[in-house]
């Protein structure tokens, strides 16, 4: 129950990241009069709802392995939110190195890049992993061998981003569904794998591009 509770309190903290970066905010709902009437807050019971959605969804990765050692939720929430700020702000800033006039930085690419591995990691291990699904398998990645491909697997990569963030799991605080969730939590891989990827070929690439001694 404590995991659960730590979930929806860091959507609303990572609600709170997608307003700062994007100065959106979107205004609170409640029960319409004729519910008040009745005394029922249905913000309440869909909350309890997606609870034991959330609690079922999670049961695989709880039981799969020894039990994870209680955290403080205040650090947790602390991290998602840095780390979800800061992957929208890698993101930009390879988006503006790759589509501006000057030479793409291939340092810059392999240096973001990493960053993005490590803030998907960790974001993933405090979201959780997601199971995979049935009969699914990891699209291939192709190589890439020259800055055209690089900056085509960049503006992908892009695209996975602002589909994550744009999830209304965090952009509305009042969202709460499992599938959703779900949706997030493979979205993050997504973006894991690519980011390395890309990582390791621009690699690659700089070796390539450095004269020989």
């Amino acid at each position: 129950m404590k995991t659960i509770l730590q979930i929806f309190c860091a959507s609303v903290l990572v609600s709170a990241a997608m307003i700062a970066i994007q100065a959106q905010s979107t205004g609170p709902t409640g029960p319409t009069p004729a519910e008040r009437q009745r005394g029922i807050d249905p913000d309440i019971e869909q909350r309890q709802r997606d609870m034991r959605l959330l609690d079922r969804s999670m049961k695989a990765r709880e039981e799969g392995g020894k039990p994870a050692k209680p955290r403080d939720p205040k650090v947790v929430m602390a991290e998602i939110t840095e780390d979800f700020t800061r992957i929208q702000i890698v993101n930009n800033d390879l988006g503006e190195a790759a589509s501006g006039p000057a030479p793409l930085n291939l340092e810059f690419v392999i240096k973001s890049t990493a960053e993005l591995v490590d803030r998907t990691k960790r974001l993933g291990e405090n979201l959780g992993r997601p199971e995979p699904e049935k009969g699914s398998t990891p699209p291939k990645l192709e190589p890439l061998t020259n800055l055209g491909e690089l900056k085509h697997a960049l503006a992908k990569l892009d695209d996975l981003i602002t589909e994550f963030i744009h999830n209304p799991l965090f952009t509305d605080a009042h969202t709460r569904n499992a599938e959703l969730f779900v949706k997030a939590r493979r979205g993050l891989v997504e973006i894991g794998e690519l980011s390395a990827h890309i990582k390791k070929n621009t690699e690659e690439l700089s070796k390539a591009a450095k004269p020989s001694p």
